[in-house]
């Protein structure tokens, strides 16, 4: 499960940035949420089992909103929103923090104790961000409001996942989750809708979208939620440490960046070895025989 998250949060990423150059990204945000919901529906109603978990999930209004908002509108939003202002290959570095700002959030929020280590760990990653955006590394110029849309995105996502474990633990996640993606649908039309109107996809762009919902995001979440449930969300965020490297180097093979910079490849890795100290667990030393 791990090595597939990775090939398919990498596979998200780099259609989404190429959707995004073409299309407004609300349209694709909508547009992917609405065609993963219609899939996954598609295949809990297809048991009489699975229509009887997703009427368990949909009798949760108040969390299911919730979570809808946190985790899939406001979480697809910021990081698509952010994706022109300063690039795929940073945005996805931003998410990457995301084992920090659960640290964090569990910490502040949820009776949580964050170690030394994990508290070193979290700054040497913020630091290594800190200075690959410096860099500009595909982005050009660079642009504040699009850092803050992925770093809301990312403390979103960083809530939603203790809250999704916390409440909705008894279900599984094939039938949690068309409740939250129709939700989050929802949520997001009302932004798209203006230009859904002025700026409709192309028919290229619609296919792309399509695929994205159904063949790439379905199965990320399904497994990613799977994960969430078995290892917790630190854990999850920390299989996710490879996503960076591979979406780097696919806009290279590409040809949406250049090749990175030994500088760049510098800080990525310090970053994932501040994220590393966060998410990794020493191994406990055996006592030593007399």
């Amino acid at each position: 499960m791990p090595v597939a998250l990775v090939l398919l949060l990498s596979g998200t990423w780099l259609l989404s940035g190429a959707l995004v150059t073409g299309t407004d990204p609300l349209i694709v945000a909508v547009g992917r949420t609405a065609v993963c919901c219609a899939a996954l529906t598609a295949v809990a109603a297809s048991t009489g089992g699975g229509r009887a978990d997703l009427r368990r999930a949909a009798a949760r209004p108040g969390t299911v909103w919730l979570l809808g908002l946190l985790g899939f509108a406001g979480y697809a939003a910021g990081t698509l929103l952010a994706i022109p202002r300063i690039g795929t290959s940073l945005t996805n570095l931003v998410v990457a923090l995301m084992p920090c700002a659960s640290v964090v959030v569990g910490a502040l929020f949820f009776g949580e104790r964050a170690a030394p280590r994990k508290a070193a760990g979290a700054a040497l990653a913020c630091a290594a961000a800190a200075g690959y955006a410096a860099l500009g590394a595909d982005a050009g110029d660079m642009d504040g409001t699009g850092l803050l849309l992925v770093a809301g995105a990312t403390a979103a996502f960083a809530v939603y996942g203790f809250l999704y474990r916390q409440r909705l633990s008894g279900l599984p996640p094939s039938a949690v989750l068309p409740v939250l993606l129709a939700a989050a649908t929802c949520l997001l039309l009302p932004m798209a809708l203006p230009a859904l109107i002025g700026r409709p996809p192309t028919l290229a762009a619609t296919g792309g979208i399509v695929v994205l919902g159904a063949a790439v995001y379905a199965p990320a979440y399904l497994v990613q939620h799977r994960l969430i449930l078995l290892r917790g969300p630190v854990f999850t965020a920390a299989v996710q440490l490879a996503v960076p490297f591979t979406v780097r180097l696919g806009d290279w093979a590409l040809g949406t960046a250049p090749a990175p910079t030994p500088a760049e490849l510098l800080l990525l890795a310090l970053c994932c070895g501040g994220i590393a100290l966060v998410t990794v667990r020493p191994r406990a030393r055996l006592p030593v025989k007399g």
